[in-house]
């Protein structure tokens, strides 16, 4: 990692908001300071960002990373006492599934920051992969990208919710 390099700017926020907030905070904190911090830094950012899942050349799913920075580093957040084995296999496991270069998984809840820097040599154009059909993964359902699986519970009531009130309204004379 070469100072200047995005990373490394990344991990100097995120030392920044270590600083400021200390440990003790929910997660959604420190996400919500480190965007202030990113926004100074004039970092591009998305938060909450659906990316494919990938297996061989399909599309099969979708999953949520904290933060993609410009393009090309995710990050995932944690707010623990310390990062646990799991935690680093899942951001390396994340990182390699989403076709991402690079991932950053930062622990704010430590003493100290801890951070981890995951290099993914395995991109491949995304060009080279399509959408898995219902068929290919054997579901009845024609759109495997609104399965309940991978989107939060939030969003699954209210597609259902608005189901029924197109059903209800539907009805009507």
């Amino acid at each position: 990692m070469k100072k200047g390099d995005l990373t490394y700017r990344i991990i100097g926020c995120a030392m920044d908001v270590h600083n400021k907030l200390g440990r003790g905070f929910m997660e959604y904190v420190y996400c919500r300071a480190l965007a202030i911090e990113l926004r100074r830094a004039g970092i591009p950012f998305e938060r909450e960002v659906w990316l494919p899942i990938h297996y061989d050349q399909y599309r099969i799913a979708h999953r949520r990373c904290d933060f993609l920075c410009d393009d090309q580093v995710i990050i995932e957040a944690k707010a623990k006492l310390n990062l646990a084995n799991e935690d680093l296999i899942q951001a390396i496991n994340t990182t390699e599934r989403l076709n991402i270069k690079s991932g950053l998984l930062i622990n704010f809840g430590a003493e100290s920051l801890q951070y981890k820097h995951i290099f993914n040599n395995k991109i491949r154009p995304e060009h080279e992969f399509q959408d898995a059909t219902p068929e290919l993964v054997g579901e009845v359902d024609e759109d495997i990208f609104e399965s309940r699986h991978y989107m939060p519970a939030w969003v699954v009531e209210k597609m259902q919710r608005d189901k029924i009130k197109h059903k209800t309204n539907s009805k009507r004379p």
